[in-house]
């Protein structure tokens, strides 16, 4: 037979520590004190993050002042010659501050239609497909990718010709509705 186990027997998991435990004020002063210097990391990565900002516009700003300084003593008869040299810097700058200047005159339709809407258009003999006429506004790409302003285009579409199917006519941007008409909507439903 088996002799049972000595109850008073002290096993490796119920050893005694061989210091004393951590008193409990001392947990909670060590516990503060880990968190404060967490809050700090995280004010000193903030203000660093606002530095880098800063530093981008600041150049933009620089960059945009000395565009606009070439615009002094341009006339009428000069501006043809200026203004390819003033769009060129802004542009620079604006790719320098992170963004992209979106301007889609000349492109077709389907290239652009993600990022642009379309105000009006008009029919032109002689074209296969819908190409963006004139660029009433530009868009704004963001260098983490988003879309800060959508372009607002003006479009030359193919002339009709009787006897021809439908045609899909470019998606005109939908104004959001007001979210007491759309409460009005559910209602009637």
């Amino acid at each position: 037979m088996t002799q049972p186990a000595d109850p008073m027997r002290i096993d490796e998991q119920e050893r005694l520590l061989a210091a004393r435990p951590e008193p409990p004020q001392g947990v909670v002063w060590r516990l503060l004190r880990e968190r404060a210097q967490a809050a700090d990391a995280a004010v000193a990565e903030t203000h660093r993050r606002v530095g880098e900002h800063k530093s981008v516009f600041e150049h933009f700003a620089r960059d945009v002042a000395n565009a606009l300084h070439g615009l002094h003593g341009v006339t009428p008869a000069t501006a043809a010659d200026a203004l390819p040299s003033l769009t060129a810097k802004l542009a620079k700058a604006l790719e320098g501050a992170g963004a992209r200047f979106l301007d889609p005159a000349g492109e077709p339709y389907e290239d652009v239609e993600m990022w642009a809407d379309v105000v009006g258009s008009e029919q032109r003999p002689g074209l296969e497909r819908a190409v963006v006429a004139e660029t009433l506004q530009p868009g704004l790409l963001m260098a983490d990718g988003k879309l800060a302003q959508r372009a607002r285009v003006y479009l030359a579409v193919p002339e009709r010709q009787d006897g021809q199917g439908e045609r899909k006519e470019p998606r005109e941007p939908k104004e959001p509705e007001e979210p007491e008409e759309q409460e009005r909507k559910g209602e009637q439903e």
